[in-house]
């Protein structure tokens, strides 16, 4: 079993509540979610890679407003097929957005980000497609 990381969410740049994700290390991929410490259930995220749980709990995070404050969340992240293979999503790709290209380091999604870097997942989405010259049609 993994151990618990802490994440802080944030709401308007201040820390309003911590959370406790416990990955787990193998497919299927399953982000177990505590919010608060007296949390003994969890609430568990499933897909394809721990991204992808991360991305739905992040969505789940949005409908109160609330910011995830950790590397997964920040705006110039990427996931890369390859990568999301070998790591089971948990580490993904830097990007600069200047000289439009893919950075070599890798972040663990679940290292702790200051709340002024983290960014909604519409935010991030947003910020993938216009990095890779997407259109986005859902819109």
């Amino acid at each position: 079993m993994s151990a618990r990381v802490r994440i802080a969410c944030a709401r308007n740049g201040h820390v309003v509540e911590v959370v406790y994700v416990e990955p787990s290390e193998a497919h299927p991929y399953r982000l177990t979610v505590f919010r608060g410490e007296d949390d003994r259930e969890g609430v568990v995220y499933s897909g394809d890679n721990l991204f992808a749980c991360l991305l739905e709990f992040r969505r789940d995070l949005g409908q109160d407003e609330l910011l995830l404050c950790c590397q997964g969340a920040r705006r110039d992240v990427t996931n890369s097929g390859m990568q999301a293979q070998m790591t089971g999503g948990r580490y993904i790709y830097t990007f600069n957005r200047e000289s439009r290209t893919v950075n070599e380091e890798t972040v663990d999604i679940l290292a702790p980000a200051s709340p002024e870097d983290v960014v909604s997942v519409e935010e991030q989405r947003a910020a993938i497609f216009e990095f890779y010259g997407i259109r986005d049609r859902s819109r």
